[in-house]
């Protein structure tokens, strides 16, 4: 273990590492792991259905995970691989997932960390029995909204919010952006989402995909609390699935969200209490005007 890491990460690096995993580990389940050390545990994992008597396995690498409301708020998975698009379809659609959320881009660094899953033009793209369209795209400097429409017997939305703007192993170049991002995110989980899990994703799915995971369950708890319990709910999220928050700068980056949040609400606090001191003095000017033109009036 990495001395020079903040002690209250140290603490929970190993949890849930004995857990078992054997669905992860079977031979005809390997090839559809993208790293052999991120592996979903046996139970928390999400289960895909057979729809054919030909399908041997209900594998997919992919765990709910815990929010602040339930303890399947989130399915955190990995950046899909070519062989595994259509079973992260099948995931999307039997989960009636109203919401993916994409952290990381598909080429980064000259390296593919995730297959695209979408298509690439306005035309219906098939991925199993799932065809899928784009309704919409805007694009923003640092984030993509998408809106993919999906057809089998029946119709399903699914909103796609796909932050650009944070490298593999690292974190933005500041913290405003992902919560306004996050802000986008919470919103449409609240408004349409709710009762299904939303889908985090990023390469590996435990790094960026659990910092931005833990920044929305804990700007929650701010808001509702108003406290936190940054590395409780950490160490929650890796019961589910190792490595979540996975370096020392995003666990550090997470720190700095909570708190540049809290100096923004004590902003806003302030100028609360200053327009509230200005209308009293308003007050207090009207009362001496109506006191004075009482007088008058007597006279």
């Amino acid at each position: 273990m990495p001395s020079h890491l903040p002690t209250s990460m140290q603490s929970f690096i190993p949890v849930g590492v004995e857990q078992t995993r054997e669905a992860a580990l079977l031979p005809q389940n390997k090839p559809r792991n993208r790293f052999n050390n991120v592996l979903p545990y046996d139970w928390c994992r999400v289960k895909l259905s057979a729809s054919n008597p030909n399908e041997t396995s209900d594998y997919i690498n992919a765990c709910y995970i815990p929010g602040y409301n339930n303890n399947r708020e989130y399915i955190a998975t990995q950046g899909p691989l070519p062989s595994t698009v259509n079973e992260f379809w099948k995931m999307i659609w039997e989960q009636r997932v109203k919401g993916i959320v994409m952290v990381t881009n598909c080429t980064e660094g000259g390296r593919t960390k995730c297959e695209r899953y979408w298509p690439a033009d306005r035309k219906p793209c098939s991925y199993g029995e799932l065809v899928v369209t784009i309704r919409s795209e805007q694009r923003e400097p640092e984030w993509t909204l998408r809106e993919f429409r999906g057809n089998t017997s029946e119709e399903h939305t699914v909103r796609h919010f796909h932050f650009t703007a944070w490298p593999d192993h690292g974190v933005p170049q500041g913290t405003e952006i992902l919560i306004q991002f996050r802000g986008l995110v919470r919103r449409h989980i609240e408004s349409d989402g709710a009762e299904a899990p939303t889908v985090v994703h990023c390469s590996a799915g435990v790094g960026r995909t659990g910092t931005i995971i833990a920044l929305d369950v804990l700007l929650q708890q701010l808001e509702k609390e108003k406290a936190v319990g940054i590395n409780g709910f950490v160490h929650k999220m890796r019961l589910s699935r190792p490595h979540m928050v996975q370096t020392e700068s995003q666990y550090v980056f997470l720190h700095q969200c909570i708190m540049d949040r809290l100096q923004l609400d004590e902003k806003n606090e302030e100028h609360i209490y200053e327009n509230e001191e200005h209308i009293y003095e308003n007050e207090d000017m009207i009362y001496a005007n109506a006191t004075a033109l009482q007088m008058l009036t007597k006279a």
